[in-house]
């Protein structure tokens, strides 16, 4: 590969139609409805209210509301449109911090291409999450943050960040410091009013949730989740928007070569080091991680272009594998992201499921919020945190599967009021190790439950009673 390509005067459109093809593959292909996040945050933006009647049977609405707010407007079109449109001003903000910073063009359009082909902004900027709002604010409130003339509109993007991610906002104020006290020092003042402003705005946010729910609920509902070091932090190897390996190979040389002037990068080094342990606890970090992975990851390309090899094929094949390696990963990510649930079989389930008397379903947790977008409240869901009675909910669900006591099953269903039960293959596979076990073989062989819908591997059973 010929690095002078990178300081063409189309280097930077190409880029950005790069950009713009790989944020269009999964909406359409696979459209907006990818997880939970987007059903869950379309229905909230339809009817925003601080009581949330659905789920897990009704609790209080202790949501991180920036992102439905801003879905409120048109709901229907802005969760398709809304991760792109702000995929690509990440794009072009991104570019204009680079440039500002760094007069190498090579650098800075290289370092844009990695940006574009990891899996974290492909994960981010694919579909409605929890994520891209917060993250797109963070991109742009660094640019002010960094400017010389418009520093001060950071403040006002910096106090809503932690409307729509606390975890982000928490990761970015520590980002803001290290930039602070360690790269440009007479930002200090304007970093204590950005975090006395983001304090302030969390403090009475969070402080209203926590009034009117009492502590969050420390409750582990799946210890298969617990993963490994390299499991939480490498998307190759499990994480949903990890830093692929091949980054991190770059990455790894690009941090041995500027080692050398260490104290002229404490900032980079710093956050860095911040992101990584922090992403060991909350993994929301790692799409901040893989931004500054990425800056590493281009010196890194730089010096093996520039390096002598002994052989000039060697060289040729070895960037060629790394090259690959990138791509692989950004394609891996996409195919995840497309095949991943729910499907279409899940969804006809779910509109079948509308159809019906609204009524109290149960299911996995895991298919909560897909139940409560049909309109039907549910036994327990992901968002588990307030619901006050979370631990018996989870702990009544176990004794649902497996048991098959009769009377025992129906005095559940009595104490939720149960009028359907949802399940899929993925749950059959999961749960239960054969098919007559716990609540499969009450389904069949007692009178009181109706099979109602069967296709695709979705059964919807009725109550009878």
């Amino acid at each position: 590969m010929n690095l002078q390509v990178f300081t063409k005067w189309y280097a930077k459109y190409v880029l950005f139609a790069l950009c713009c093809i790989i944020l269009l593959v999964v909406p359409l292909i696979k459209g907006p409805l990818i997880g939970s996040e987007p059903l869950l945050y379309f229905r909230l933006a339809q009817d925003p209210s601080w009581y949330d009647t659905l789920s897990s049977g009704g609790q209080f609405a202790a949501y991180q509301w920036g992102t439905a707010l801003a879905l409120y407007i048109a709901p229907g079109i802005f969760i398709q449109i809304l991760p792109f449109l702000l995929g690509i001003l990440s794009f072009l903000i991104l570019w204009k911090i680079l440039h500002s910073n760094s007069e190498d063009l090579i650098f800075v359009n290289l370092s844009l291409l990695l940006f574009i082909l990891s899996p974290a902004f492909i994960y981010t900027f694919s579909f409605t999450n929890s994520l891209f709002i917060a993250c797109f604010l963070s991109i742009a409130a660094f640019y002010f943050y960094t400017s010389k003339k418009r520093r001060w509109i950071s403040i006002p993007i910096v106090m809503i960040i932690p409307l729509f991610n606390i975890i982000l906002s928490c990761a970015f104020m520590f980002i803001l410091f290290f930039y602070s006290f360690f790269w440009k020092k007479e930002r200090k003042k304007l970093f204590f009013i950005n975090l006395f402003c983001t304090v302030l705005v969390a403090g009475i946010y969070y402080g209203y949730i926590l009034f009117h729910t009492g502590l969050p609920k420390q409750l582990i509902l799946e210890t298969a989740n617990q993963f490994q070091f390299s499991q939480k932090i490498f998307f190759d190897l499990g994480s949903p928007y990890g830093i692929g390996v091949f980054i991190s190979i770059l990455a790894c040389i690009g941090l041995a070569i500027l080692w050398e002037k260490k104290y002229a990068h404490l900032f980079f080094f710093l956050s860095t080091t911040f992101l990584l342990l922090f992403s060991l606890i909350r993994s929301e970090s790692l799409l901040f991680l893989s931004i500054f992975l990425v800056l590493f990851a281009a010196k890194g390309l730089l010096t093996l272009f520039n390096i002598q090899w002994s052989n000039i094929q060697y060289k040729h094949f070895f960037i060629l594998l790394i090259f690959s390696g990138l791509v692989f990963s950004s394609i891996s990510q996409m195919d995840h992201l497309i095949e991943s649930a729910p499907d279409n079989a899940i969804l006809e389930g779910l509109y079948f499921l509308a159809e019906q008397e609204n009524g109290v379903v149960f299911t996995d947790y895991s298919r909560g919020i897909w139940i409560e977008a049909s309109g039907h409240t549910s036994v327990l869901d992901e968002n588990y945190l307030f619901v006050p009675d979370a631990e018996q909910r989870f702990a009544d669900s176990r004794e649902l599967y497996f048991s098959r006591d009769l009377e025992q099953t129906q005095a559940l269903f009595d104490k939720y009021e149960i009028s359907y039960v949802w399940i899929d293959s993925e749950m059959k596979q999961r749960i239960w190790n054969y098919d007559t076990e716990g609540l499969l073989f009450i389904l069949q062989y007692t009178k009181d439950y109706e099979q109602i819908y069967s296709k695709g591997g979705v059964e919807i059973w009725s109550v009878k009673s």
